[in-house]
């Protein structure tokens, strides 16, 4: 029996190290995983992360590129809906709440503006620019790419920034968010994600319609 017990022990060894041979040689647990899982399963996989990009407006997803990181913004929803999404090479990296200006709307966001004070939201194509520190704590510059549209983001000090307004006690307290002076802010976990996804030349994509 003592002999039988070493025998097996000598193939099992053996048989570990034929394993391990095997698996660096084609370069490691991803070839198994690629290899044995069912192609059913796989097809699910690229399945799902397409139904979580159709969660997305089409107009938004038009400007999803390929490869790089977009920030996505609808302001025709309601401020209580998860209207900012983060995209990263083709997948959600964040979808949560985002203000609007105070004099854009209360819920619905209605009107908006290029204006400096006039405390309102602006849409169309913008890229982040610095982040720093403010009055807001962590914040991220942003630059209007759209004459006459938003090419004054910059100077009204338009940024993205962290607000306890933008929290889910906050909205199930008022049934909506708080309300910037034109800021796209957010709750402070998700604006600092934002911001170490997309600082320094990411694209911005805010859409809206004026009532």
């Amino acid at each position: 029996m003592k002999q039988l017990r070493i025998i097996l022990l000598v193939i099992l060894c053996v048989v570990t190290v034929q394993i391990n041979h095997f698996i660096a040689d084609k370069g490691g647990l991803w070839w198994i995983y690629h290899h044995i899982t069912p192609k059913k399963q796989l097809e699910n996989i690229a399945s799902n992360l397409k139904e979580s990009l159709s969660a997305i407006p089409s107009d938004l997803i038009q400007k999803i590129p390929e490869t790089g990181t977009v920030i996505l913004v609808d302001f025709r929803q309601p401020s209580y809906k998860k209207r900012l999404w983060v995209v990263q090479n083709k997948q959600i990296k964040i979808n949560c709440r985002v203000a609007h200006g105070k004099n854009s709307g209360e819920t619905f966001t209605t009107s908006f503006s290029n204006k400096p004070e006039s405390n309102k939201s602006c849409i169309g194509y913008f890229k982040t620019g610095n982040v720093y520190w403010g009055s807001k704590g962590l914040a991220m510059r942003i630059y209007g790419m759209e004459p006459g549209i938003n090419d004054n983001a910059y100077d009204r000090g338009i940024v993205f920034h962290g607000s306890d307004y933008v929290t889910s006690s906050f909205l199930l307290r008022n049934g909506r968010i708080g309300r910037s002076l034109g800021c796209f802010a957010t709750s402070y976990q998700d604006n600092s994600k934002i911001i170490s996804l997309c600082k320094y030349g990411a694209k911005l994509y805010a859409v809206g319609t004026e009532a």
